[in-house]
C-alpha cells in the first residue's frame, strides 16, 4: 500500500465537493435525518436483526422481509448467474442511490458494469438489493429522514449478506465471496464486525467503521439536516462501530479506498483497516465510483477468482 499524500487536503476532489453541492440543493426540502434522530445503535440492530432465505433459483428478483430492533424492512437478491452448488459464490451489495433492477445502459448500476465483461469468472453471482432501492432517488432520500431507517436498511442488508452465504454453503459452495462499493462496502464491514462467519474474503470498496462521520464533517453534510449534524456524539453512538470490526484480527479482508476522496476521507478510515493490505486509487468519490476496471481488478485479485494471488 502506497501512503504518501493521505492528507492532501489540496488534492481533493472538486467533482465531489461539486456533486455533494448540488445534491444539497436538489434535495434541500428532504434533508437526512429531519424528521427523527431516534434509532437504536448499529451494534444492537445488526446482530438482532433476522431473515430468511429460501430459494436460489436464477433469473428472478427473490424478496425478503427482515424484523429487528430498528423495524421490519423489505430487501431482495437475484442470483444474476448461477454455474452450480459447488461453485465458490460471490454475493455483490450496490452503492447508495444505485438502481440495482435496472441493467439498462444508462442505469446506476455498479454490479451491471463490474461484471459485464471480463468478468467471466467460474463463480455464481449474486446480487443484494437493500432496503429503499427499489424505485427512485427521491424515495430513497426521503426514507431516510429517519435515522432509524438508515439503521435498519444497514442491519437488513447484513442480515441478507448472512443468510445467503449460509444458503449458499448449505448448497454446497466451497467458498462464498462478499463485494461491496460505497453502501455495500458499510454492509459488508458491519457483517464482518457482527456476524464474522460464511464469507472467505470480504472486498469492501469505500466506505471503513465510521459512517457518522460522512454526515457531519464531509462534504456530503450539506446532505443532513443541521440539528443531525450537530448532534455528533449521538450519531457517533448510533453508527460507529469500528471497535467492533478491529476486534476482528482474521486475515479475510481486502479493502479499497480512494486517496482524494472528499466523502469517504481517507484520512478517517484508514486506520479502521491496521495491519491489512489496502488498495489506494488517485481518485476522488465520484471519479473513483467510475473506475470500473479498477475496482473489478481488485475484487478478482483479492478472491482468487481470477489468474494470481489474492490479496
Amino acid at each position: 500500500m502506497t501512503t504518501t499524500g493521505i492528507t492532501d487536503t489540496g488534492k481533493r476532489s472538486k467533482l465531489d465537493a461539486f456533486g455533494a453541492f448540488l445534491g444539497s440543493i436538489v434535495y434541500r426540502r428532504r434533508k437526512l435525518f429531519n424528521r427523527s434522530l431516534e434509532s437504536p445503535p448499529l451494534r444492537e440492530a445488526v446482530p438482532a436483526t433476522k431473515l430468511e432465505v429460501d430459494s436460489l433459483d436464477p433469473g428472478r428478483w427473490h424478496e425478503v422481509k427482515s424484523a429487528g430492533p430498528a423495524g421490519e424492512f423489505t430487501a431482495a437478491y437475484l442470483v444474476h448467474r448461477w454455474v452450480g452448488p459447488d461453485r465458490p459464490s460471490l454475493i455483490y451489495i450496490h452503492g447508495s442511490g444505485e438502481h440495482p433492477r435496472d441493467f439498462s445502459r444508462s442505469a446506476d448500476n455498479s454490479f451491471r458494469r463490474i461484471t459485464e465483461k471480463q468478468f467471466d469468472v467460474d463463480a455464481n453471482l449474486v446480487l443484494i438489493m437493500a432496503p429503499f432501492h427499489e424505485t427512485t432517488q427521491g424515495a430513497y432520500i426521503d426514507a431516510l429522514g429517519d435515522l432509524r431507517n438508515y439503521v435498519g436498511m444497514l442491519a437488513t442488508a447484513a442480515s441478507l449478506v448472512d443468510s445467503l452465504a449460509k444458503r449458499l454453503r448449505d448448497a454446497g459452495a466451497p467458498a462464498v465471496f462478499g463485494a461491496g462499493f460505497s453502501l455495500g462496502a458499510w454492509v459488508l464491514n458491519l457483517h464482518r464486525a457482527f456476524y464474522s462467519t460464511g464469507i472467505d474474503r470480504y472486498v469492501p470498496i469505500c466506505a471503513g467503521t465510521k459512517p457518522d462521520r460522512i454526515f457531519v464533517d464531509s462534504v456530503y453534510k450539506g446532505m443532513v439536516a443541521p440539528a443531525a449534524r450537530a448532534q455528533h456524539e449521538h450519531l457517533k453512538e448510533i453508527l460507529d462501530f469500528e471497535s467492533e470490526f478491529t476486534a476482528n484480527k482474521t486475515d479475510d479482508c481486502s479493502p479499497m479506498l480512494f486517496r482524494y476522496d472528499n466523502l469517504v476521507d481517507i484520512g478517517v478510515h484508514l486506520p479502521s483497516y491496521s495491519g491489512m493490505q489496502v488498495e489506494v486509487i488517485d481518485k476522488g468519490h465520484f471519479a473513483g465510483q467510475q473506475a470500473i476496471a479498477e475496482m473489478r481488478a481488485h475484487i478478482l485479485r483479492a478472491t482468487g477468482l481470477s489468474a494470481g494471488t489474492p490479496s
